[in-house]
């Protein structure tokens, strides 16, 4: 009896031991196995790319940004475009299609598997040549203010390219301003001559104007101010000198 007593003990310490094992946490570490993901690079874009009267546009380039890079295209005869090798993933990705003399149309798609999209591109005028106002002459040394303006016809914010010339490093890109806004540019000559001023402007969609020139003219000597009453006062103190002088004055 005392025997069955003891077993039944033994029985109850066990099965109370293998309890709190399962029951207490391990204090090691654990390794968490984190699934690996892979990037897939299935994924294109094709369609075409229309003017707003629905006519084909050759040549324009379709181009997809992702992670940083992107894979683009041009459009063949059909207006037809494919790009390729695009990954598959959850983010948005932009797309644009452009080309010069048109709008760049841009636009947020979410690319799988034979991802459609057809672009249709609205053409885009150039801005008008700048207007130069300001000095046409002046100092070596001085800083002048010349004011730029042009007027782009669909409203776009401009660029302006200015070459001061004929000083090593004096070609400089101003901008963007809205178009028909009045820009006030400095700029100082360092040596004497005459210097044209070379100007063009540039829309967002990369359009360029025609050119503008201006002239500037730094002297090259110091404008020379005789003081004739000087010249009077010495010749009435010297009545008899410097006679071929009093000649030529018919004095």
């Amino acid at each position: 009896m005392r025997y069955l007593s003891i077993k039944k003990v033994l029985v109850i310490t066990i099965i109370l031991l293998f309890i709190s094992v399962s029951v207490i946490p391990s204090t090691g570490n654990i390794v968490e196995k984190k699934p690996t993901m892979s990037t897939n690079y299935d994924g294109n874009l094709s369609g075409y790319v229309n003017d707003t009267s629905m006519n084909p546009i050759e040549g324009a380039r379709v181009r997809v940004y992702f992670h940083e890079t992107y894979e683009e295209n041009y459009t063949d005869s059909s207006g037809y475009y494919n790009v390729n090798n695009i990954p598959i993933c959850y983010c948005l990705k932009n797309c644009t299609a452009s080309k010069i003399g048109y709008k760049t149309e841009l636009v947020l798609l979410s690319i799988v598997d034979n991802t459609t999209y057809d672009f249709v591109l609205a053409p885009n005028k150039p801005p008008n040549a700048p207007d130069i106002d300001g000095p046409t002459c002046g100092s070596v040394g001085v800083e002048y203010e010349w004011t730029i303006i042009a007027i782009d016809p669909d409203g776009d914010d401009i660029t302006y390219y200015i070459d001061w010339g004929g000083e090593c490093g004096g070609a400089e890109w101003h901008g963007p301003y809205p178009s028909g806004e009045e820009v006030v540019l400095t700029h100082m000559y360092t040596i004497r001559d005459t210097f044209i001023i070379n100007a063009m402007t540039k829309d967002e969609h990369g359009a360029e104007s025609n050119w503008t020139y201006f002239e500037v003219t730094m002297p090259r000597n110091k404008a020379f101010n005789f003081n004739f009453n000087f010249l009077s006062w010495l010749l009435e103190r010297f009545p008899n000198a410097l006679p071929i002088l009093r000649q030529l004055l018919g004095i």
